[in-house]
């Protein structure tokens, strides 16, 4: 396989990237609504292998080739009241990895949230948006509040699953009626998403933070995986629950079937349909000492059934972490362990891991945050056998980012 060129500067693309949001920011907040924009530069040390953007299987973002300053983010959101009872949110991003198009839109969608009545709160939302798995990525953007790079199991949640569809969520406010827990159920129809699971059969489980924009691209030009696709006329569903206890506690199920039909191939793309369905849980405890413990856990399959033949994926995934807030100061750790198995006699797909990841957060103020964090991935894939490389390999990823970020939500 030919060498790649070196990824090293930001300045044309990320001007350009720069530019393009900030037009779209200028076109938009004329109007009442609440904006962000920010920018997020990164300062890279890394031994990984080429990065899954440039058709590598390093499981870090940057590999040891992208060492140096980098694009981590341009962003920018914007939230509408429509009405009393409706409102809109886009949000738009730049990453600096050579997708189809500078700014891709991560989530866009309306919500229709009607006042609660007797202790219910009813909301309806519709576009293209996160399905409700993630008890870490809880920030603007879908960002981790806690670290740079999110765990394994959200990062794959990024980049191949998304909500193109309906979703409808049902609360019981028991803390309004003198108890001292909420409860709620969600379901959610959506398509688009036939795509799922291509990404973690060829790449396995990753560590970053890079969202794959909606019918955005994973891979280098000409050779990557389109996630979102639709074309055997089925929809997938999901439904959860979830519990908190007075807001301190959060207990969060869900179950996840896209219905691809596993036998259906694209006769324009030859692209094939994955039939991906998981179970996913979650526990986040927060104390008011400004403690934070998370804990999640994904397992599922997905699998393909070209002619002749089924393939199958059973995956699965855990995450623990546990931060402190000190004033300004964020201090985390997380330990992942992820395992992708498959049927495939010759090993294709099959991969076993774990990964520690620890950060330093730094809010200055309202606009300005320092991060830094060191991330350890070791993992054994049989596909870097084919790559004349070792099955096992230990990668290591040191990041200084700093994030400017203003709006009209930000004083």
């Amino acid at each position: 396989m030919p060498k790649l060129p070196h990824r090293q500067a930001l300045p044309p693309t990320l001007c350009r990237s720069a530019a393009l949001i900030t037009l779209l920011a200028l076109c938009v907040t004329g109007r009442a609504a609440d904006w962000e924009l920010s920018l997020d530069t990164r300062l890279v040390s890394s031994d990984a292998g080429r990065s899954f953007m440039d058709g590598g299987l390093g499981t870090t973002r940057f590999g040891h080739r992208d060492s140096g300053i980098q694009l981590g983010r341009a962003r920018f959101a914007l939230t509408t009241s429509l009405g009393d009872l409706w409102s809109a949110h886009f949000d738009a991003s730049a990453w600096d990895d050579k997708d189809r198009s500078p700014v891709g839109v991560t989530e866009a969608y309306l919500q229709f949230r009607p006042y609660p009545r007797a202790g219910y709160r009813f909301r309806l939302k519709a576009g293209a948006f996160y399905p409700p798995i993630s008890l870490e990525n809880r920030a603007a953007g879908w960002e981790s509040p806690y670290s740079l790079s999110y765990s394994a199991i959200n990062t794959w949640l990024g980049v191949e699953v998304r909500t193109i569809g309906l979703e409808a969520q049902l609360d019981w406010l028991g803390t309004r009626t003198g108890h001292d827990f909420d409860l709620g159920l969600t379901g959610g129809a959506f398509a688009w998403n036939e795509g799922a699971g291509v990404v973690l059969a060829d790449n396995g489980f990753m560590l970053h933070d890079r969202q794959t924009p909606v019918f955005g691209r994973v891979g280098p030009a000409g050779a990557g995986a389109l996630p979102f696709q639709q074309f055997d006329g089925r929809a997938g569903v999901y439904a959860g629950v979830e519990g908190r206890y007075l807001d301190r506690v959060v207990l969060r199920v869900l179950r996840y079937d896209n219905r691809a039909d596993p036998t259906k191939i694209d006769s324009v793309s030859g692209a094939i349909a994955w039939n991906t369905r998981f179970n996913s849980a979650g526990l986040r405890i927060e104390s008011g000492a400004g403690w934070t413990a998370i804990l999640q856990w994904l397992d599922g399959e997905t699998l393909i059934a070209p002619p002749g033949m089924q393939l199958e994926w059973p995956f699965r995934a855990q995450f623990a972490l546990l931060s402190k807030r000190f004033g300004r100061h964020t201090l985390s750790a997380r330990y992942d362990r992820f395992e992708v198995e498959t049927n495939v006699p010759d090993g294709d797909g099959w991969q076993i891991g774990h990964a520690f990841t620890a950060a330093w957060l730094f809010d200055a103020d309202a606009h300005w945050r320092l991060a830094l964090e060191w991330l350890r991935v070791r993992s054994y894939s049989y596909y870097r056998t084919e790559f004349a490389a070792p099955a096992l390999a230990t990668e290591t990823q040191l990041q200084l980012a700093v994030r400017y970020a203003f709006g009209s939500g930000l004083h």
